[in-house]
Parts: C-alpha cells; structure tokens; sequence
C-alpha cells in the first residue's frame, strides 16, 4: 500500500490531506476525531482495500491543515470538505466522533456529494459527555508527561508508545477546536437521506452513544442501520479493526449493489 500526502483547498485554509495511490481503488474520506489527524486511519485503511482507497485529511486546526483562530462548528469542517469534494468528486464518507458530526453536516449540505455514510460512535447521546474532552484539553498544557499519563490510563492495552503518539497529535490540535466542541454540547442527531450505517461503541468499554440514543438516531433515518460492536472502545476502529472492516464492506457492496 503506497500513500501519498498533499495539499487540498478548504473554505479559506488549506488542508494536509493523505491519500492510498497504490493500488488505485474507489475512493472514500475518512475523517478523524478531535484533536488527532488523518495519520490515524493509516493502519485501518489496509483493510478497506482492494474495495475503497482512502483520502485522510487533517481536519482545519489539526494536523498539518491550517489553524484559523475561530471556525471550528461542525459546519465549518464540513465547507472545508466539500470544497475538497468538488475537486475530487462525490464519494462516501466514513467519520468517527466529530467527523461523524462533520459527515452528517456534509450530508445536509450537499447530499448529492455523499452517496452513503458510516458513522463511528457519533456523539449524540445527551445523557453520554465524551470526559476526555475536557480532560484532554487542560492536560494538553500542563507539564510534559501528565498528558501520556492519563492517556495511557484510559488505554491500558495500548502502551507508552500509542500514548506518546497521541499526545503528539493533541498538543498539535487548535485550542479553539476543543473550545468548540465543549461549548457545543450537546449535538443535535439530524436525519439524513443517504443510506447511513451507525457502528456503535461499548458503552461499558467508553463508548459515548447509548443503546437508546442510536436505536433513536437511526429510527429517524429513512436509510439507517445500527451495528453494536461489543466491547469496542470509543475509537472502535482501533479497538476493534477487522469488524468495524468487515462491516463497512459489507455496508458499501450492499448500498453498491442497490444502484
């Protein structure tokens, strides 16, 4: 798997963008949550192919993207995008926490761009606030190692070296963007017309949507299902790589097929 990594025009900044160009397969935008980047989906998009080639960008104030001083409502990131999709073309989108919000606002935007969405644990559960939000923020600024400290304690499995990385990219992040997402809550869950596929976290191992929530969301959706991904933490797609995979595949050969 070769990737290439660029600059994309956004709604006035640029933005760091990874892309899979070897081998060449239909494309699909993957879009990271708060605080990290697009290098994170770099271990999970091997097992999108030889199906869907991933486009990863940095969302604006992550990253390597440009950091405006304000402008970080999930329609914002979602202006930025469809910037990038009028170059690009249409193509489906999958996104986790935030860039779930940002997938959906995309899709409400300019539905003709996005033919279907998968949605990683998105955070619409009033009764479900994400404590690392908040935790992370203050932890960004405080003196070196405190940070990876509590990274590594809410992700015992993952080690030092995850934590160090992590903790990188969260430094790297826009005040303004956790700002936004703290002043924020809660999310409005907007009903969308594209076939969308709600893959939902453990509650029990720090997902932040509820049963009641998603079987709520997706009842709403006129194209909607919901798979619960026991055990899964928050960021599924790492917890949980081959079945968050397989359930994406198989998501995207059926909404394929139905056209």
């Amino acid at each position: 798997m070769l990737w290439r990594e660029d600059r994309a025009q956004g709604r006035g900044v640029q933005l760091h963008v990874r892309r899979v160009i070897d081998p060449v397969a239909p494309p699909v935008l993957l879009l990271h949550g708060l605080g990290v980047g697009g290098s994170i989906w770099q271990a999970f998009a091997r097992r999108l192919l030889p199906d869907l080639a991933a486009i990863a960008p940095d969302l604006r104030g992550h990253g390597q993207s440009d950091a405006p001083p304000v402008g970080y409502a999930p329609t914002d990131y979602a202006n930025d995008l469809l910037e990038v999709l009028r170059v690009e073309g249409a193509m489906p989108v999958i996104g986790h926490s935030l860039g779930a919000l940002v997938a959906l606002r995309m899709a409400e935007l300019q539905p003709e761009m996005l033919p279907w969405l998968v949605l990683l644990d998105p955070p619409l559960d009033r009764d479900l606030r994400n404590p690392e939000v908040e935790s992370v923020y203050r932890l960004r600024h405080a003196p070196a190692g405190e940070l990876e400290k509590y990274l590594v304690s809410r992700n015992a499995g993952g080690g030092a070296l995850l934590a160090d990385s992590l903790a990188k990219l969260f430094r790297q992040a826009s005040d303004g963007a956790f700002e936004a997402m703290l002043a924020a809550w809660p999310f409005e869950a907007p009903s969308v017309a594209q076939p969308v596929l709600v893959l939902q976290a453990d509650p029990a191992h720090g997902g932040i949507l509820g049963d009641e929530a998603a079987q709520a969301f997706v009842k709403r959706l006129p194209h909607g299902q919901l798979q619960k991904i026991f055990g899964a933490s928050h960021a599924l797609h790492a917890s949980h790589p081959a079945e968050v995979a397989q359930a994406i595949l198989e998501f995207a050969r059926a909404a394929k097929a139905a056209h």
